[in-house]
């Protein structure tokens, strides 16, 4: 694991504002080390292909004579990237390149700071957990509702939508009202088949019908997928 240095980070946006934020952002973090600043990305794109790999990318989408996107098809390694845009419709394509996270402008220090750590974690080599015997996976869940408590198939639940201090569990065939949190729920949900998409919105995986303008559409209803969550769902959808 690196822990004796930190990691080698340079910067292509030719927003000269968005630019300086960023140097900022990465002088204020211990576990960055700012090795070059561009603004333009032939420039950038040069550098790259000349010197020794880096451990991260910070880069722009919109730019002039390459496009972030471009600049990232044309290099033969690719470093674990951040991209920063003005614009989110950038989301799919993103993650079609495989990038590690993307930034809104302007990058705010907290939003910069989660995705960096997340980024970390996957520059560090990954130690394989000992084998143990695989746990059965629920396939039900008890829920208290009118005094009653009934049990659901989870194979059954299309998404869950929170209320105020409650949240509606919507089934392929009836509504259910539960007094709880999201959180509360979430952590009895298994992780290979729910999916958190938004602060008031959980999914099962299987019903998505469709994917447009970053929102699911399941029974009849669209649900937007936020801004936070973007990066774990498009990671986990099976997508050609």
């Amino acid at each position: 694991m690196k822990t004796h240095s930190p990691y080698r980070a340079i910067i292509i946006d030719d927003d000269e504002l968005s630019r300086m934020i960023l140097e900022r952002h990465i002088q204020a973090t211990p576990s960055l080390e700012l090795v070059q600043a561009f603004g333009s990305s032939v420039d950038g794109l040069a550098w790259l292909l000349k010197n020794e790999p880096i451990d991260l990318l910070f880069l722009d989408v919109e730019m002039p004579e390459m496009t972030g996107l471009e600049l990232l098809r044309t290099l033969p390694q690719k470093p674990e990237t951040i991209l920063i845009t003005s614009h989110k419709d950038f989301a799919l394509q993103a993650f079609e390149l495989q990038v590690s996270d993307y930034l809104l402008k302007p990058v705010d220090f907290t939003r910069f700071t989660q995705a960096v750590l997340n980024t970390i974690k996957k520059l560090q080599p990954q130690i394989a957990p000992a084998p143990v015997a695989a746990a059965a996976l629920p396939d039900e869940l008890f829920v208290k509702v009118d005094n009653k408590i009934i049990k659901l198939n989870l194979n059954n639940i299309s998404f869950i939508e929170a209320r105020g201090d409650y949240v509606v569990i919507n089934t392929d065939s009836k509504k259910h009202i539960v007094y709880t949190t999201m959180s509360a729920i979430d952590k009895k949900l298994p992780e290979d088949l729910f999916l958190r998409i938004h602060r008031s919105f959980i999914i099962n995986l299987r019903k998505i019908e469709l994917i447009e303008d970053d929102s699911v559409f399941m029974q009849d209803k669209y649900i937007p997928i936020g801004g936070s969550y973007q990066s774990k769902f498009y990671g986990r959808i099976n997508k050609l």
